[in-house]
């Protein structure tokens, strides 16, 4: 049996997949970060009909189509959604953008609003990217020493990250003058919510990466505290 989902996890669902597919290809890595937007689990046997759903365009297409507009008050949060997925590997590109402002039109947000959105959303992502990647030069380098996988996850996060290739040059160069945490953990605080959860997923896998792992585990714990994240989700993080 199918997962049962709230009208607005199958719009999330529905518009990062159509996104997601703006390439003609849909990467079995992309259906994690869909699913982390509905909270639900690719090893989910549940989800398995929706996960089918994501692998067929023509499936999406129509029941996109079918689909009752969600409330308004969720129409921006659906946009912003998409719009992630569309940076997700590094750069939205007009095919993407022009699949977003199909789904804005079905939810009555105007062409111009969506653009100025998109335009902020990207402006924000790339500040994101900056803490992402200073954070994980810092946890590189945690325990005085830089293993070959934790710099093979640092390049592999930095190819992801929504900045311009002259600023992702500049970065790179962070993995060999990691910056302090407090200021890390200061900025972190300040973001929103959502953003400060995106942010910890972004540098589990590098947590992860360490072969010893105590040190960075424990500093990810202590940030999944400082940036109100239950202790529980944030170990889920460690484990996806």
């Amino acid at each position: 049996m199918a997962a049962e989902l709230s009208p607005e996890q199958e719009w999330t669902l529905i518009t990062c997949g159509l996104i997601a597919h703006a390439d003609d290809m849909l990467e079995f890595g992309e259906w994690d970060q869909i699913l982390n937007l509905i909270d639900a689990r690719v090893e989910d046997e549940a989800m398995q009909p929706w996960l089918d759903m994501l692998g067929d365009r023509r499936a999406l297409e129509r029941r996109f189509l079918e689909l009752e507009p969600p409330l308004p008050d969720f129409a921006e949060v659906l946009l912003e959604q998409g719009w992630r997925m569309a940076l997700a590997d590094g750069a939205a590109s007009e095919v993407e953008a022009a699949v977003h402002d199909r789904v804005a039109e079905r939810l009555g947000v105007s062409a111009e609003r969506a653009a100025a959105l998109r335009a902020d959303w990207t402006k924000d992502a790339a500040a994101r990217a900056e803490l992402v990647i200073a954070f994980a030069a810092a946890l590189a380098n945690l325990d005085g020493r830089m293993e070959s996988a934790e710099a093979a996850q640092f390049d592999s996060l930095l190819e992801r990250m929504p900045v311009s290739v002259a600023r992702r040059v500049e970065l790179a160069d962070l993995l060999y003058a990691p910056p302090e945490l407090g200021a890390l953990g200061d900025r972190l605080v300040a973001l929103g919510a959502d953003a400060r959860l995106s942010v910890l997923r972004d540098i589990a896998p590098l947590v992860s990466a360490s072969h010893s792992g105590a040190r960075e585990r424990a500093l990810f714990f202590e940030l999944a505290e400082l940036a109100a994240i239950p202790a529980e989700r944030a170990a889920a993080l460690l484990q996806v």
